[in-house]
């Protein structure tokens, strides 16, 4: 079983006394150390990846059974659905989550990690932010189990596992949609995610909107912030300066849910007035009078394949490393309009 670097793993690299490595990390002064030895006994905190513990963890790298999920947005019904699956594969095994919601903050996220490495717990879910691949290279170093769920660490490829959802082709399906209805002229509102494989989502969207529609089609894309209130304002923004545009892409559910109550504020029916399609399944989506065209990322197959992931690596057997990549599904609901004419 992959174990947390103990006082001893840094004393064996620094060639001392277990003893020693925790006088020389708890700071204090009273006894003599040579600066040397302290030198030393850093840089092999340093190679072995030594976090200090929590008084409430094991000291020896026993199983805890505890495996931390860290997710960037709890009002995400998509991450929401995707913790729920995630608990229900590991309770099997007599897990339990420890869930923290990161804000999409790389500070918070830091320090959250850390705080789970102090707890030694078992293995890391993570959809991560930006600064993701710094915050886990000391978790990565160590060999502790981590499965990256609907974003990618920025920049960096190795030995850790990926479930992520087919956001080029969730855009894609909507795109084609819509040109085989007839529309050319769309606008895609959305949100800087800083993320290449979140964005392809609205590549895909021009792509399969071309691939269907042919030629002429003007591509309009708009951004916002990743909130109610900022989908809402994006969508007045695109109302008032864009009356050309026959549809409407909403490529994250959060902010779909603000643009679609200003379209209900301003009178906009969609399917009647205005052609809307949107990437996630939120369950206002397809409730009541509401049945949108929409693309399901399947949330809780991510999540449930996430679960098994890290179950097969906490193993004795010691599952490999994997990419997997969960597709979607279109869901033709009554939003759109057709405009062909012939």
């Amino acid at each position: 079983m992959r174990r947390y670097p103990t006082l001893k793993d840094v004393a064996r690299e620094a060639g001392t006394t277990a003893a020693t490595v925790s006088y020389v990390l708890s700071g204090k002064e009273g006894r003599f150390i040579s600066a040397d030895m302290r030198e030393r006994v850093m840089a092999a905190v340093a190679a072995t990846g030594y976090i200090k513990s929590s008084p409430a963890s094991s000291l020896q790298g026993k199983r805890q059974g505890v495996i931390a999920v860290l997710v960037p947005q709890f009002a995400n019904q998509h991450f929401t659905n995707l913790m729920v699956a995630i608990e229900s594969v590991v309770e099997r095994e007599g897990y339990v989550l420890s869930i923290s919601n990161t804000f999409d903050d790389p500070t918070r996220e830091r320090d959250i990690i850390i705080k789970m490495a102090e707890q030694r717990v078992d293995g890391l879910i993570l959809a991560p932010t930006t600064a993701g691949a710094t915050n886990t290279e000391f978790i990565r170093k160590i060999g502790v189990p981590l499965v990256l769920v609907d974003r990618p660490l920025q920049g960096i490829t190795g030995s850790f596992s990926e479930v992520v959802p087919d956001n080029y082709r969730s855009g894609y399906l909507l795109g084609e949609h819509l040109g085989r209805k007839g529309h050319t002229r769309a606008a895609f509102l959305g949100w800087d995610s800083g993320f290449a494989t979140l964005d392809s989502r609205r590549r895909g969207f021009w792509d399969g909107l071309e691939a269907a529609a042919g030629t002429g089609v003007t591509e309009l894309s708009l951004d916002g912030e990743f909130s109610v209130e900022g989908g809402y304002q994006l969508a007045e923004r695109t109302l008032r300066d864009h009356p050309e545009v026959t549809a409407w892409c909403l490529g994250y559910n959060v902010p779909a849910r603000g643009s679609i109550d200003l379209l209900r504020d301003q009178g906009v029916t969609p399917g009647q007035d205005l052609s809307v399609v949107i990437i996630g399944a939120p369950d206002w989506a397809t409730v009541g009078r509401n049945d949108f065209t929409l693309v399901d990322p399947r949330s809780g197959d991510v999540g449930r394949a996430a679960a098994e992931q890290m179950l097969g690596e906490l193993s004795s057997s010691g599952g490999e490393p994997a990419q997997t990549t969960i597709g979607c599904r279109l869901h033709e609901g009554s939003s759109v309009i057709d405009i062909r004419t012939d």
